[in-house]
């Protein structure tokens, strides 16, 4: 208990340190580094079977821990910066912000740690894979060939169920699974050096990176390159630790640009999606687009929540009291299908309430900024209520890691395949009406997929004398 006590200290910290927002601000955004290093160094619980992190990237612990801590806590100091008045090294005193607004964002930021510790504690608190690999896979195929058919059959089966109405939920699920599994199998194929493989692959990991990039979706690009570069960074240390970042980096440097273009010319119905994303690239080389204006808009506004966030805080509870069970009730509600409940109310319009009721965005405006699960958490309840919200995520996401390593042969195929692609909404979360569903659902089709593989035999209980491993 004093080792997770350790996770917490950046809060109490920024807490004491309230009357003086910047340096409240500066502990809290600290303290999910502070978090990071104690967790993922195996300083506050052992990481599960003695391996090094690069041999678990894919549990809870790794990625998950980093995609949630960086897009809520640390991504936010772009927009501290830009109320402090810089832009990027540019300093200019006018341009800073009152200092109301300053105590609001380090109000927000101690929230962000608070539930990064919350998040770490409930993943730790259950982080036992003893049981990892109880079934295992049985094929006559290779790996990297079986998961190149699996993409095949599941890119079907989505396509097939697309065709059927009310069955959105697993259809999607199935084409991110489609997606994860070529992924893996390229990057399994590289690593055994198998070159008709190889090109089978990059030709498909070429069709879902053009998908992707005509989609209008950043975060679509973005999980491509970060897949296939964490699959391949227990084998390529080096290389990975070098050219990952260097590539995020061009790629947020370009995907703003390119993907505001886009969305102004396709999703206004201007252009084809592929005349669309040909300006757009012709817009990002040209030196007349004030591409530094627009990333740092991007950093500032987009990459993270806290600006939305600090309108909650000031709207919630000096001018409405917390929702207390209301958000959960709408959760709840969200799970039961449409196909069941015709009168089912319009969940998008529900999230959207809130967002116009604390004056987020005006109710005319075309634009959804749905609440994510930590401001839904602090609505819900103030600070206890992030606290617990964020500690049951972490049990949530973790559990599914452990019943997907179980079930489906262990790390590679479990966490790095089933539990990445089914419960990808722990990345970046969503509101309660969307991630309640999201959740429920991946883990009603994780469960057909089990039954499914023992039905035809592609899953076997591993044999009772084989030692199965964390």
């Amino acid at each position: 208990m004093i080792r997770y006590g350790l996770l917490f200290i950046p809060y109490l910290l920024a807490a004491l340190l309230q009357g003086s927002p910047t340096a409240s601000y500066v502990v809290a955004w600290g303290g999910s580094i502070w978090i990071l290093g104690l967790t993922l160094s195996g300083g506050v619980t052992p990481l599960p079977g003695g391996r090094s992190l690069a041999r678990q990237l894919f549990r809870p612990i790794g990625l998950t821990q980093l995609m949630f801590a960086g897009y809520t806590a640390l991504t936010s100091i772009f927009h501290f910066l830009d109320l402090q008045g810089f832009f990027y090294l540019s300093y200019d005193p006018f341009r800073a912000a009152s200092a109301s607004e300053l105590a609001l964002a380090a109000e927000a930021q101690r929230y962000y740690v608070l539930a990064h510790a919350a998040f770490s504690t409930g993943v730790l608190a259950v982080m036992d894979y003893r049981q990892s690999g109880e079934w295992q896979l049985r094929t006559s195929m290779s790996q990297p060939w079986f998961m190149l058919y699996l993409a095949g059959g599941l890119f079907l089966g989505s396509m097939v169920l697309s065709w059927v109405p009310g069955l959105g939920q697993i259809q999607e699920r199935l084409t991110t699974l489609a997606f994860v599994a070529s992924v893996l199998s390229l990057a399994v194929s590289i690593v055994q050096g198998q070159r008709t493989l190889i090109l089978a692959n990059i030709g498909v990991y070429g069709v879902n990176l053009l998908q992707a990039l005509l989609s209008g979706w950043k975060s679509e690009v973005i999980v491509a390159f970060l897949l296939l570069a964490v699959f391949l960074y227990p084998w390529y240390r080096r290389t990975m630790t070098v050219l990952a970042p260097a590539v995020l980096v061009l790629l947020f440097a370009i995907l703003p640009t390119y993907a505001s273009v886009f969305r102004s010319m396709n999703w206004r119905g201007e252009a084809q999606a592929e005349r669309a994303a040909e300006v757009a690239l012709d817009r990002v080389l040209s030196d007349d687009t004030p591409m530094a204006e627009i990333n740092w808009s991007f950093m500032t506004g987009r990459l993270s929540e806290i600006g939305m966030f600090t309108d909650y805080i000031d709207y919630v509870p000096d001018e409405r009291p917390y929702y207390g069970l209301t958000l959960v009730e709408n959760g709840a509600m969200g799970i039961i299908p449409r196909a069941v409940w015709p009168g089912k109310p319009n969940m998008e319009r529900l999230a959207m309430e809130r967002v116009y009721e604390a004056g987020v965005v005006e109710e005319y405006s075309a634009v959804s900024a749905k609440p994510k699960f930590v401001v839904d958490a602090y609505l819900s309840g103030g600070a206890f209520g992030v606290f617990l919200g964020c500690l049951l995520y972490g049990i949530l996401a973790s559990l599914a890691s452990r019943l997907a390593e179980r079930w489906f042969g262990g790390y590679l195929l479990g966490s790095g395949l089933v539990y990445t692609a089914l419960f990808k909404v722990f990345w970046l979360t969503n509101a309660f009406e969307f991630f309640f569903n999201t959740v429920f659902w991946s883990f009603m089709v994780m469960g057909a997929l089990f039954v499914a593989g023992r039905m035809t035999g592609y899953l076997v209980r591993a044999p009772q004398n084989e030692p199965v491993t964390a």
